[in-house]
């Protein structure tokens, strides 16, 4: 039984990525920010009780933070970064939380790979890709991104965007410079839903599901199309990643995470006929965009991604159900 190190884990995808880890056999060592947070990471994967363990980091970006923590291990999983609703600094966890990880890894024999979860956002520049392009692990990329106080004056997701861009290029950067004995994977899912292991109040939606169930019902929506991908999917991929394939020497692998886009037409008559009490107020409008192509995940990884009616269906009967209306 191997040991993956795992950070992240009380949050959305990483509280899925813990679950498939354990059931795929492994053992993990569940990375926290503080001791209180291990209570509901026990109660929730109390059926795997023999292979919890736990070691507190309250700061993930100080140097050095993870060397104790990775001693044995043969995996890491990098989940933890903050989302666009963080606010505050965004760059400094995103960039440091992850070079730290890799720092200490190579203090670790024992490691023989490391994932990271990136975002479609790390392969894209700044700058909206252009309409009917086709986003692909191997596209050019600039990295460019504004200073930090003009960051800071930026819409939310534009710093997420810059953050994503930022703690990857740290990836490639220290791929390139480092050449560690270990391999590195990175995950790049478009926007992540699903039923939640962690929600447990209708007051607790938040991320990307409190993005999807506002849009639902809301008249205001400026997404150009659905591009979604499961949680589980995400999960999956990052288990997977963890054995599966060949990472070429000097090289980061990298693998996009998506199920084909769907038009907001398709999502309100979905919604509208499998939900009719729900008081739906989607303006259903598309624009032209450009493409995610998820081949080499379903390819390498063997990922068959679910569709929107089961990543939107999750979601919103996890909802009503909250809400006692299901």
């Amino acid at each position: 039984m191997s040991t993956v190190l795992l950070t992240g884990a009380t949050g959305f995808i990483g509280a899925q990525v813990a679950l498939r880890t354990l059931e795929a056999g492994h053992a993990i060592r569940f990375v926290v920010r503080r001791e209180e947070q291990t209570t509901k990471l026990r109660t929730l994967f109390s059926k795997h009780a023999d292979k919890l363990s736990f070691v507190v980091i309250p700061d993930i970006t100080v140097s050095g933070s993870f060397d104790a923590a990775v001693q044995g291990v043969e995996y890491i999983i990098h989940v933890a970064s903050p989302l666009a609703s963080a606010g505050g600094d965004l760059l400094k966890p995103a960039v440091q939380g992850t070079i730290s990880v890799l720092e200490s890894a190579l203090k670790a024999p024992s490691v023989k790979r490391v994932v990271v979860t990136a975002s479609v956002a790390s392969l894209s520049s700044l700058e909206r890709p252009a309409d009917g392009s086709v986003l692909r692990e191997d596209n050019k990329v600039d990295f460019t991104i504004p200073s930090s106080e003009t960051l800071a004056t930026l819409p939310p997701f534009t710093q997420y965007h810059a953050s994503k861009l930022a703690s990857y290029k740290a990836v490639l950067d220290f791929q390139a410079a480092q050449t560690p004995a270990f391999e590195i994977v990175t995950i790049h899912p478009v926007f992540v839903f699903g039923r939640s292991l962690l929600q447990e109040t209708a007051d607790e939606l938040a991320g990307t599901n409190g993005l999807l169930f506002q849009a639902l019902m809301t008249e205001t929506n400026t997404a150009a199309h659905f591009s979604g991908v499961h949680v589980d999917d995400v999960a999956v991929a990052h288990v997977r990643a963890l054995t599966v394939g060949t990472v070429k020497k000097n090289a980061v692998q990298a693998y996009l995470l998506a199920a084909p886009k769907r038009s907001w037409k398709e999502v309100y008559d979905y919604v509208k006929r499998e939900f009719p009490a729900l008081p739906i107020k989607l303006v259903p409008v598309d624009q032209t965009s450009y493409e995610v192509d998820a081949g080499k995940a379903r390819r390498e990884l063997g990922i068959e991604f679910r569709g929107m009616e089961v990543q939107v269906g999750e979601v919103v009967r996890q909802q009503l159900e909250l809400r006692g209306a299901a």
